[in-house]
């Protein structure tokens, strides 16, 4: 694994190297600093979801089967982000499925980030219940994207109740923990 790893670096820093060189030296370059600059982008925002899904690989199952289909989805986007960027022409030709890709990736990072913060021996009351809410709003906003995307009609009510069963117990889990703790305290 080693030698890989190594093999890995090397071709990265020799491609870092030329591209340095092409922007610095090429006279049209607009296009190449424009694909660099979504390729950081890309790299960034599914770097910070796989490493949302990698926290998950330390928990116990189930929890942890949610980590591995983050990062095996993330490194699908990351890859089919990467084929839309460089292929040879100035528009990406099947934007639905690289922006659901993209969507099912921020929705497992999303859910990563939610079960991130369960720790087996800890009873926060009602975090457990919120958790699952949040995760079923998450489940339910991917399949509306995939079936919005396939031709199937669902209306922006759904999409907006989904939403609401995501974002109202993923921002109530943190004031959840702090109300346990002030209880807590006061016995």
């Amino acid at each position: 694994m080693a030698q890989l790893s190594r093999l890995i670096l090397a071709i990265g820093y020799v491609g870092g190297a030329v591209l340095l060189l092409l922007l610095l030296t090429k006279s049209n370059v607009d296009a190449l600093s424009a694909r660099v600059g979504f390729t950081t982008l890309a790299v960034i925002v599914l770097g910070l979801v796989a490493a949302a899904g990698a926290r998950l690989l330390y928990h116990p199952e189930p929890v942890d089967l949610w980590g591995w289909a983050t990062l095996l989805i993330a490194a699908a986007t990351l890859v089919l982000v990467l084929v839309e960027i460089w292929r040879d022409h100035s528009y990406f030709e099947d934007m639905d499925r690289t922006i659901v890709m993209v969507m099912i990736s921020l929705l497992l990072g999303g859910g990563s980030l939610v079960l991130s913060g369960e720790d087996g021996g800890e009873a926060v009351p009602g975090a457990a219940v919120a958790r699952r809410v949040a995760l079923v709003g998450l489940v339910a906003l991917g399949t509306m994207a995939v079936l919005d995307t396939s031709g199937v009609d669902i209306g922006s009510r759904w999409g907006g109740a989904a939403a609401v069963l995501f974002l109202v117990p993923a921002l109530s889990l943190p004031f959840l923990r702090w109300a346990s703790e002030d209880s807590g305290a006061g016995r």
